[in-house]
């Protein structure tokens, strides 16, 4: 068994606590900076997925071509993943290893026009810790305003922001 989560999860004891005891099972556990959606396959054969919005119900796909794909953009997902950590990780280090990562996720969904709230759910984060980030982002880049902060991470789109 494979499991994907978002970056965030790192600082979230009881997840932690999860990873700890299935990976004992063998079950490999991953994150990524952006948000991914709740999918499961079995077998290759039928795909679950969520129904709502809200997530409290799901559907079973079993047509083969579409678990196929489902399979393929799971696959795609799990390469670009990083390791979640086994060891007991504070927060610092966690942070570090995990927030460049998430700011460069947060320039692409600014440059690309998505709002806060939308950012924010995407990435697993509050909007709060949301606007900490961009506070910090814009201080890095020397912008006084949101305005001109949009106008400097288009300008540098492929500036690694720390």
């Amino acid at each position: 068994m494979r499991t994907l989560y978002q970056h965030t999860t790192r600082f979230d004891e009881a997840t932690k606590n999860y990873v700890r005891v299935v990976s004992d099972y063998g079950v490999q556990v991953r994150t990524l900076a952006e948000f991914y959606d709740r999918i499961i396959i079995v077998d290759g054969i039928v795909a679950f997925i969520s129904a709502n919005e809200s997530r409290t119900n799901a559907i079973a796909i079993r047509e083969p071509a579409i678990v196929r794909f489902l399979k393929d953009i799971f696959e795609r997902s799990w390469d670009r993943a990083k390791p979640f950590p086994f060891v007991s990780t504070h927060a610092r280090r966690a942070a570090e290893q995990v927030v460049p990562s998430l700011r460069k996720s947060i320039s692409k969904l600014l440059i690309a026009g998505y709002p806060d709230k939308q950012i924010a759910r995407r990435l697993g984060i509050s909007e709060r810790s949301l606007q900490a980030h961009i506070a910090a982002m814009k201080q890095e880049l020397g912008a006084h305003t949101r305005i001109q902060f949009g106008y400097e991470l288009g300008r540098n789109e492929t500036t690694l922001i720390l």
